[in-house]
């Protein structure tokens, strides 16, 4: 039985959807040891989502509050009779309950 490192040991080394990076250090003797870590995935960048989400949301209520709310039920309608990406638009900019919450912030002071 041979000499067995710590990273060898372990029986996700090898794994084929994993990647690794090498890390090279010396220990106290002087030998130099290779050990392999595994690259840190990136996930989807919650931040910029939620950044983008309220952008959206701010686009609505300033669109609410210019038009008007006659003016914007028209134009919510007359999107939702057009192609695919107006009836997208219309139910994008359609209402939900935080641009709601925030119109009747902003018109009537309920905060």
């Amino acid at each position: 039985m041979g000499l067995m490192t710590r990273s060898e040991n372990r029986s996700d080394v090898n794994h084929p959807n994993r990647r690794y990076t090498s890390l090279e250090s010396f220990n106290l003797d002087g030998v130099e040891i290779a050990r392999r870590k595994p690259v840190k995935r990136r996930g989807l960048p919650w931040k910029q989502v939620l950044f983008f989400l309220a952008a959206v949301i701010a686009f609505k209520v300033f669109l609410f509050l210019d038009m008007g709310g006659t003016a914007y039920g028209a134009k919510m309608q007359e999107l939702a009779q057009g192609n695919t990406a107006e009836r997208v638009a219309a139910w994008a900019m359609g209402p939900d309950p935080v641009t709601n919450w925030l119109l009747d912030g902003i018109r009537f002071g309920r905060w």
